[in-house]
């Protein structure tokens, strides 16, 4: 019986070491995924900051390029109707963008050295108060750059990562 015993012994030690392999494979596996998602996202706000801040080193509305500001303001602005359209912007190249309302409906596929990188542009115009959407000029204007990769995903589809900045025109 002492043989028997010993094989036990022996069979239970390797399924408990077995266990413990598993579990810290399961922990290696989990950590590197946390790694390689924490890089993606890191490269996410890069991306979407770096569209910001060349957002807002442009003129605040296409009329206040010059040197006199309009005369009616914020009615001077340009019309929410006039931001360009999805059509417009298929052709626009970024370094021609003059003023805050040109990124608006652009958009483009970014490829760096983590992949690629979908990211779309919406301007508008917002309230003082409440800051939310409104279709009448305001001093006012908020940019939302929504960045998207194929290799963060939700449960099913891609994740979509958006960061936003409100500009004033007094404030420039």
């Amino acid at each position: 019986m002492i043989g028997y015993s010993e094989v036990i012994q022996t069979m239970a030690a390797m399924i408990i070491f077995s266990m413990i392999l598993i579990n810290a494979n399961y922990m290696i596996q989990r950590n590197s995924i946390m790694q390689i998602d924490a890089e993606l996202e890191q490269e996410v706000i890069s991306l979407g900051q770096e569209i910001i801040e060349e957002a807002r080193a442009k003129a605040f509305d296409e009329v206040t390029q010059g040197e006199m500001p309009p005369t009616i303001i914020p009615g001077g602005f340009t019309p929410t109707s006039a931001f360009p359209t999805e059509e417009e912007q298929q052709l626009a190249i970024r370094s021609n963008f003059l003023a805050f309302e040109d990124f608006h409906n652009w958009s483009e596929v970014i490829t760096t050295p983590h992949g690629d990188f979908h990211i779309s542009v919406e301007v508008y115009y917002v309230d003082d108060i409440n800051f939310e959407r409104v279709e009448a000029q305001t001093t006012f204007k908020k940019i939302d750059v929504t960045v998207r990769s194929e290799f963060l995903r939700g449960i099913n589809e891609p994740r979509n990562y958006q960061l936003e900045f409100i500009r004033n025109y007094y404030a420039e």
